[in-house]
């Protein structure tokens, strides 16, 4: 399961990750002839093939935006008709981006602020102010951080684009640690606004080498996942726990148990990032026998972790550092000890016990 990450750009940087700059130009002049009510958006996505996350998210979208022009209106929702978005390829823009989306198996978007611009712009109803009306409107209620360049004359945020914004949930923090860049792609407006006019998207994923992550929050969420296998023998089970650490589940264990028919079997638990479900459900169909499993999401609470680098008589050592509150401990890389004792030939509980002075 990927990150996704908004750079909002002009001057910002920012899992995907969001440079929220021009989404897509979406021009305002287009004939009345296609214009498509709600109701009728509604009815054409609720009848077409879609999947219900696409059917849910391009009707949330639709719907945010007819709410915000009936607001600026003053007219019922129903009344509203969409001109430019009610066009049968905005509805295909909207509508695909939401299946690229989910094809990409984005669950969890991260975004720079956003920039907008200044001064007016023409649209069907005349001149209208930056930010426009519906665009205001669809900001309330929200906590969406909106800087305005005033050295741009012109739109930088549009409905649609504040919309489908919107509708991912995006966290306005810098990207966390434990994901890393996979791809990066932009999407360029055709304005000149004098600026670099386009939207950076970063497709993150999670690191699998997480043990090796700093942290920096004391408290998350994470998924737990069981499910019982009594049809493999405990070799197959062994290696099933080094595939998923290896792909970067957090941790992996087993309980033996009695099971129906009487008969002995394993209860296997693995807890992981909400990112990760996905990929993890694909993971154990294909390596256990399990037809199904369950799975929650559970909170978490977890000691801050740093690393230092400490110089001993075997050479530089790395040392995790684990605080909360007041409390604090620190351990030795086992990797680092792994390596000492095979390069020295000494007991592995030897050289741990000549690091441990080194640790405090």
């Amino acid at each position: 399961d990927h990150e996704h990450h908004h750079d909002h750009e002009h001057h910002h940087d920012h899992e995907h990750h969001h440079d929220h700059e021009h989404h897509h130009d979406h021009e305002h002049e287009h004939s009345h002839a296609d214009a498509r009510s709600y109701a009728d958006i509604h009815d054409l996505i609720v009848a077409s093939q879609l999947s219900p996350f696409v059917k849910d998210k391009s009707l949330a979208v639709f719907l945010d935006i007819a709410k915000a022009e009936a607001a600026v209106h003053n007219m019922p929702v129903e009344q509203i008709h969409f001109h430019e978005i009610g066009a049968i390829d905005s509805i295909v823009d909207i509508v695909s981006f939401f299946i690229l989306v989910e094809s990409l198996g984005i669950d969890t978007v991260y975004s720079t602020p956003l920039t907008e611009g200044s001064g007016t712009i023409s649209v069907a109803h005349g001149e209208m102010p930056v930010p426009v009306p519906a665009v205001m409107q669809l900001r309330k209620g929200t906590t969406i951080p909106i800087t305005q360049d005033f050295t741009v004359k012109t739109e930088l945020i549009t409905p649609t684009g504040l919309a489908l914004l919107k509708a991912l949930s995006p966290i306005f923090e810098p990207i966390p640690s434990h994901l890393s860049i996979e791809s990066v792609g932009y999407g360029f407006g055709k304005r000149e606004t004098g600026k670099f006019n386009a939207l950076r998207g970063s497709l993150l994923k999670e690191d699998a080498s997480h043990s090796t992550t700093v942290v920096h929050r004391t408290e998350d969420q994470i998924i737990e996942i069981t499910t019982t296998i009594d049809d493999q023998t405990p070799e197959q089970l062994g290696y099933i726990i080094h595939r998923f650490l290896d792909a970067g589940a957090l941790d992996v264990y087993y309980r033996s148990v009695v099971m129906k028919k009487n008969r002995p079997g394993f209860e296997l638990i693995l807890l992981i990032q909400g990112s990760q479900l996905e990929d993890f459900s694909a993971l154990l169909f294909k390596e256990t026998s399990t037809i199904g499993f369950r799975y929650q999401q559970v909170d978490r609470k977890v000691m801050q972790r740093r690393f230092e680098q400490i110089d001993t008589e075997f050479g530089p050592v790395t040392v995790k550092v684990n605080q909360y509150g007041s409390t604090t401990k620190k351990t030795l890389e086992y990797e680092d000890c792994q390596r000492i004792a095979t390069e020295m030939q000494l007991p592995i509980q030897e050289v741990y016990h000549q690091l441990q002075k080194y640790i405090y």
